[in-house]
């Protein structure tokens, strides 16, 4: 914004020139002076308005005061002298010109236009009709006010001609004569006819006939006498006046291009009032006679260039609108008073300015300042241009990134006929959309695009191109996110999925803003039904898309979020599994996954009601700015209740998490424990009472923390229907000038607004749940770390194994009680093929912990192993071993099997373990695994079996088993192993036995202790 703009006040005060003429006044302090000097310069900088003139006439008295710039870049001052082009007040000459020659008798005003341009006809609804000059002159011809669209840009001698001749064979809105619709073409038709009659060029005759007989020697038609002198022309664009150079409309020049000073408009201001002796006057008084053959529009009755106000005032006034200039008149004849403002800017406040001192004139108060000043919807492009703004560079940022990953190999060029044809179809599919834009001008108000740019701001143009290149970003990120795909499937769902829910949501608005713009406009239906059935197509295809995708999506996720869950536990070693809570894993599995699954659709939700209510209140605020900005400030109170609310309940939800773990480990402890709780029934008892009184705990936590919500989902409910009552009954009274077709339209989107934004505060909890946990899963994953060695599955083993060897192994069990650890070592032992070893103990003398560390399960503080002399690491230890712990787990399915195996061999295996009658293996699984626990031991036999690896170790297996088999295990099974050259480790307490074994060692309080075989078995 330029200096001027932001500092118009004090600028305004310090160097706009204020000349005088006579203007004595009875009162040095009265209203009209404070206005003069205080309001003007406030509403100029307002309105942004770089330089005005104002005439005010009061009896005998006269006031001209200049304020600001006709240059704003080079600093010129705006005098008596400075041109400005009036506008449609132009229109005021132009009938005078029309009522000397009926004065003259050259032309009767209730002729057909036919008869003085013959080659002109009119139609309504497809018939014939009359139109008269009569008709013309008060805008009664049916002639629709989009013709001004029709007008060619031209300078050349033939432009009148040509505007006129854009309305041959023209459908009319109106039967001529019955309905008043303002049509600034009409003055150009009356223009021609001039020319016509008097066989001289419009504008000669004008200049002769009405400005020189008047006296107006500053005054011109189409071209400025004195260049030097005319002020530069600005458009308002981006909340700001900027200098415009508008198209040439010669045709246009009788309705809207007369060029004055303010001393001439005065003069031409006195002689309406009848102030100025001159024959022409009589003729003035009658441009001065409203029409009132036809119902009176906005209380006011169009005459000839005048419009004659029935509220009171006696006010007879017009109004000039230019894409660069803006003019105001009006006067009462009988008080002789008037006011003229012309301006170099076409702002909406040229014509409050000028009622306000006309409002002073006439001796009333004056009416609250209007807070809804239209700006030509200046604020709306430049809000929307900021937004596609965010939308391109977010999308250019993607593409820019996206392309980094091609130079570094994460996407791959991959294209294909399918491809093609998806690229080929969404071309199809957008091809209503851009011929919708096309004919956008056209289906609302009869305009060309040419023309638009023209009369709105420029911030129009700059909100095009902006989306053009938007929409053309995405649909080129869309070909190549085709062509490019990421490895990752999100990555190439997210970004359509995301830019889908941005049109749909964008259309639901769109559909808003329709319903309530339609009512009682005169948009023809079909265009009505084709914007409908368009937006409704794009919003519903762009859901059922966006929906399928999310559905797909949350699946994948929760797939892909399991997956890598338990991938991180299958890539830790057994030593940090073991630590973990089993409720822990079960709730992060189960509940946490699904809360981040289920989360694609709350943040749908955020998307598509976020796009809906940003766009709903862009079109409020292009509405009623203030009274949007109101009712933002309401929305965003709410929104601090809910956040406020949300802080408070967030501890509620962390903790019902947290009593989620506790229930889920209780759950567990039920079913592996629920034989030993049965046996007395107050221990069934005392553990029911802790898994109900757990889920109590839960249900209590989450139905605080929801009551919470719902109380601040009441407090917003009641705040939105307290926003509608307001609308409905308090937007009119604070804001007055606010029409009532205003105050409906935000009652219907308010009342449409209810639902998104009861969707977005409802999501809060939801959202909130999806943070706890994802934060919970990812604290699993930080309590899992991934063993460097454990994570490789793919290791290469040998099928024998001659030694095996672990050397000066320590292990010590950390934090223990009272500070102390319990150690297993340092502890030395080879054992080489076909050896048996006994490793026997007391209870709690480190053998499961020495069984741990010779299968690799857990990693010692310090010491090697070797395989046959060469050091491996301990996680790979278990490659070389078969164990059967205790208690004994069987899987169902059996894992890295042979498929080579021999079936008559394990048939046999089976009936020597007395298990052919009850389990058949078939397509790599076991028939059942429903067995005692004896039997699920001589199965684990079997599997040791078939997995036929070179070192086998078994924990305990004969504790539970019949004499008969433990004497098969110790007499036959062991013996035969050794045969094999297998290394055999068990644990047990089978002294009988101990004849079996090569070497028995034994664990005392974590030390190993060699012992003498002969002296056990032999005491």
């Amino acid at each position: 914004m330029n200096f001027f703009n932001k500092y118009s006040l004090i600028l305004s005060v310090l160097f706009c020139l204020v000349s005088f003429e006579s203007f004595p006044l009875e009162k040095k302090e009265n209203p009209l002076t404070d206005y003069l000097d205080q309001e003007i310069e406030k509403k100029m900088a307002l309105g942004h308005i770089p330089g005005l003139s104002v005439v005010i006439i009061q009896g005998d008295s006269q006031l001209i005061k200049h304020y600001g710039y006709s240059n704003l870049k080079d600093k010129i001052p705006v005098t008596s002298n400075t041109l400005f082009q009036l506008g449609s007040c132009s229109k005021a000459f132009t009938a005078l010109a029309v009522m000397k020659l009926v004065e003259d008798g050259s032309i009767n005003l209730d002729n057909e236009v036919k008869v003085y341009l013959p080659w002109l006809n009119f139609k309504y609804k497809g018939r014939p009709v009359k139109v008269t000059l009569r008709n013309l002159l008060h805008h009664t011809s049916g002639i629709p006010w989009s013709s001004i669209a029709k007008i060619p840009q031209s300078d050349e001698s033939s432009s009148l001609v040509k505007t006129v001749k854009t309305l041959t064979g023209q459908g009319l809105s109106n039967m001529p004569g019955e309905k008043f619709e303002y049509a600034t073409i009409n003055y150009d038709v009356l223009a021609l006819v001039i020319q016509v009659v008097t066989h001289t060029a419009f504008e000669d005759y004008l200049q002769k006939n009405i400005l020189q007989a008047l006296d107006l020697n500053s005054t011109t038609i189409g071209a400025p006498l004195d260049e030097r002198n005319m002020s530069a022309g600005y458009k308002i664009s981006f909340f700001e006046a900027r200098e415009y150079k508008a198209p040439v409309f010669k045709g246009n020049n009788a309705a809207g291009y007369v060029i004055s000073d303010i001393a001439d408009v005065s003069k031409w201001l006195k002689f309406q009032l009848g102030m100025v002796n001159s024959d022409l006057y009589k003729l003035a008084a009658v441009t001065q006679v409203g029409d009132e053959t036809v119902p009176v529009s906005n209380q006011a009755a169009y005459a000839m260039g005048w419009e004659v106000l029935y509220d009171g005032t006696g006010e007879i006034t017009h109004g000039g609108y230019n894409p660069n200039f803006t003019s105001y008149i009006g006067f009462n004849p009988k008080n002789k008073v008037g006011v003229a403002i012309l301006a170099n800017s076409n702002s909406p406040y040229t014509p409050i300015i000028g009622k306000d001192i006309f409002q002073l004139l006439s001796g009333k108060k004056l009416k609250k300042a209007s807070a809804i000043v239209d700006d030509n919807n200046d604020k709306t492009f430049t809000i929307v241009i900021v937004l596609s703004g965010l939308y391109f560079v977010a999308l250019f940022s993607f593409l820019v990134f996206s392309l980094i990953e091609v130079i570094q190999q994460k996407r791959k060029f991959d294209f294909n006929f399918k491809k093609t044809y998806k690229i080929l179809t969404a071309i199809f599919i957008g091809l209503p959309l851009v011929y919708g834009v096309y004919l956008f001008p056209e289906a609302m108000s009869g305009f060309t695009w040419e023309a638009i740019f023209v009369w709105a701001p420029s911030s129009l143009l700059v909100l095009v191109y902006v989306i053009g290149l938007a929409v053309t970003l995405t649909y080129a990120i869309y070909v190549f996110l085709l062509a490019f795909p990421a490895k990752s499937n999100y990555k190439n769902t997210v970004p359509t999925t995301l830019l889908l829910s941005v049109f749909s949501g964008l259309a639901n608005v769109l559909l808003v803003i329709m319903v309530t713009s339609v009512i009682g406009s005169d948009i023809a239906l079909k265009y009505i039904i084709f914007y409908y059935v368009l937006l409704l197509g794009v919003y519903l295809l762009g859901r059922k898309f966006v929906q399928t995708r999310l559905i797909l999506f949350s699946r994948d996720l929760i797939f892909d979020q399991i997956k890598k869950i338990v991938e991180r536990i299958f890539s830790t070693s057994f030593q940090h599994f073991e630590k973990i809570d089993r409720g822990k894993i079960y709730t992060v599995l189960n509940n946490d996954v699904n809360t981040i699954g289920q989360s694609t659709n709350t943040f749908l939700l955020l998307i598509t009601s976020g796009i809906t209510v940003i766009g709903a209140f862009v079109y409020l605020v292009s509405i009623a700015f203030w009274a949007a900005f109101l009712i933002i400030f309401l929305i965003v109170i709410l929104s601090t209740v809910y956040y406020l609310v949300s802080k408070s309940t967030n501890i509620y939800f962390e903790e019902g998490r947290n009593e989620r773990n506790t229930y889920m480990g209780l759950l567990n402890g039920m079913i592996d424990g629920f034989k030993e709780i049965s046996l007395h029934r107050s221990h069934k008892s005392e553990y029911r009472d802790d898994v109900i009184g757990s889920a109590r705990i839960y249900n209590e936590k989450q139905s605080i923390a929801d009551i919470r919500f719902v109380n601040a989902f009441l407090v917003g409910e009641s705040l939105l229907v307290i926003l509608l009552g307001f609308s409905s009954f308090g937007l009119h009274k604070l804001f007055n000038d606010i029409p009532l077709y205003t105050v409906t339209s935000f009652v219907i989107i308010l009342l449409y607004l209810i639902g998104p934004i009861n969707g977005i505060l409802s999501s809060i909890p939801d959202l909130m749940k999806v943070k706890i946990a994802w934060n919970r899963i990812n604290s699993f994953f930080q309590e899992i770390p991934v063993s460097s060695v454990s994570n490789s599955f793919a290791i290469q083993k040998k099928q024998t194994c001659d030694k095996f060897e672990v050397k000066d192994l320590l292990f010590k069990y950390k934090g223990t009680e009272q500070g102390k650890s319990f150690e297993v070592g340092p502890i030395s032992l080879s054992m080489e093929k076909g050896e048996i070893l006994f490793i026997i103990g007391g209870n709690g003398s480190g053998k499961t912990t020495l069984a741990k560390l010779l299968l690799g399960l857990y990693k010692p503080d310090s010491g090697t192993a070797l395989i046959d002399e060469e050091e491996i690491p301990f996680f790979d230890i278990g490659e070389y071993f078969s164990a059967i712990f205790s208690p004994t787990y069987l899987f169902e399915k059996i894992y890295s099997l042979n498929k080579d195996f021999d079936t008559s061999v394990v048939h046999d295996y089976l009936k020597t373990l007395d298990l052919d009658h009850k389990v058949k293996i078939t397509n790599g699984k076991y028939s059942t695994i429903n067995l005692s626990g004896g039997q699920r031991k001589r199965l684990a036999l079997l599997q040791c079996y078939l997995e036929d690896s070179p070192i086998c170790l078994f924990d305990e297996w004969a504790a539970d088993q019949d004499p008969e088999y433990r004497k098969f295990f110790y007499r036959e099974l062991l013996p035969e192993m050794k045969a094999q050259g297998k290394i055999v480790i068990a644990i047990t307490h089978d002294d009988h036995y101990f004849d079996v074994a090569d070497r028995v060692v034994k664990m005392n309080e974590g030390k190993l202790e060699e012992v003498n075989r002969i002296e056990i078995v032999n005491p």
